[in-house]
């Protein structure tokens, strides 16, 4: 993965899953900055691209900005983009149908927390702020995907359930996806607790202890990106089409939200697929 910092677009800073990048293919993870949020002392928390509607203290016109200099910087515009209403369940839309010359921001209705598609010129977007965001390419059927991990979700395999979909509306193989896990909260700053890490125990059995470290003697450490790594290839991707960002939002207070470290009082990142109409 590659760091670009865009000075076209307003300082724009964005990860790049290279591995799925291309020209007529969009694949990135926005960091928090480049955008038009946290202008005064009040909302200085929210500096500068959170892309969450309904934000304590901000206006969603500044969030249609930011999602907007996001899609311009990729060739798209604001009327392509699409959400979701996410609940940290493992829901997966279809996008099969858009509207025609839209220029606002289209949030689906339903609740979900993943989405998929193999329609051209839309830009599929999951909101993250410490979980899980993976963006999924079949090139050899133009679909894509792009889902919201949060430990509910990765309990529940909602990696291997948009996957499935994409396999039986696209013809999708497995083998044949490219996959890439952005930026989330590391095992270095995931402690959790014994029945967090009970809970994945039952469901997966004692070949998910290796994905929870207790360094000194201390609480339980989750790899979660690991973890949903190990789903994929479960589901039929090949480890060598997985790109894993070693970057802890967390870690990383000036480049990512955080809900770990700033709990409500943040904005909120969000990841982009699409492909381009040409």
């Amino acid at each position: 993965m590659a760091y670009v910092n865009d000075k076209s677009f307003s300082d724009l800073q964005y990860i790049t899953a290279d591995n799925i990048h291309e020209p007529k293919v969009t694949a990135i993870f926005a960091t928090r900055n480049g955008g038009v949020s946290g202008q005064t002392p009040e909302t200085r928390h929210l500096h500068s691209l959170n892309l969450k509607f309904d934000t304590d203290g901000e206006s969603n016109e500044n969030v249609s900005e930011n999602y907007k200099i996001i899609a311009s910087s990729q060739g798209f515009s604001l009327g392509d983009v699409i959400g979701l209403r996410q609940g940290h369940t493992d829901n997966v839309l279809v996008v099969d149908s858009v509207a025609e010359q839209s220029r606002t921001f289209c949030l689906l209705d339903e609740v979900a927390d993943a989405v998929v598609t193999n329609i051209k010129g839309v830009l599929l977007s999951v909101r993250t702020a410490d979980c899980v965001p993976i963006l999924l390419y079949d090139n050899q059927n133009d679909a894509i995907g792009a889902i919201h991990a949060g430990w509910r979700g990765t309990i529940a395999q909602i990696g291997a359930k948009a996957i499935r979909r994409m396999t039986e509306l696209y013809g999708t193989e497995p083998a044949n996806i490219k996959a890439a896990i952005g930026p989330a909260v590391g095992v270095c700053c995931y402690d959790v607790d014994v029945n967090f890490y009970e809970k994945f125990r039952n469901q997966f059995g004692d070949r998910i202890d290796k994905y929870f470290v207790a360094p000194h003697g201390s609480k339980p450490h989750c790899d979660l990106k690991r973890i949903n790594e190990a789903l994929l290839v479960k589901a039929g991707v090949q480890i060598r089409n997985i790109d894993v960002s070693d970057l802890c939002t967390a870690c990383n207070p000036k480049l990512f939200y955080s809900h770990r470290i700033s709990g409500e009082k943040r904005g909120t990142m969000a990841s982009f697929i699409g492909m381009k109409k040409i």
